[in-house]
């Protein structure tokens, strides 16, 4: 059975569980017996991979309608917001839950 060295990574062979200096760095590792399936090439047992992530949804961007401003900015699911620059009302559209 193979085992890799929790300091430095190197790969050397055991006999089964117990505690084993590392004949790279020295290091003593403890090997455990498991019910794990083993990792590539025996190296030990593997963890199971994490849960994919949910796409994520882009930011919804819009522009202000007063001609001397047209600050852009980022909204949540409103149906208006005030511009943060020159306070004027600006209609998002349709609203919660939607996009236009």
């Amino acid at each position: 059975m193979r085992a890799r060295c929790g300091r430095c990574g190197a790969g050397f062979e055991v006999v089964g569980p117990g505690r084993y200096a590392c004949p790279a760095c020295g290091v003593t590792n403890e090997v455990r017996g498991g019910a794990a399936p083993p990792g590539p090439a025996g190296m030990g047992p593997m963890e199971p991979a994490p849960p994919p992530l949910p796409p994520e949804r882009p930011s919804r961007r819009v522009v202000c309608p007063d001609p001397e401003c047209r600050f852009s900015f980022i909204v949540g699911d409103v149906a208006a917001a005030p511009c943060p620059m020159c306070g004027t009302e600006v209609d998002i559209g349709s609203g919660a839950g939607g996009r236009p």
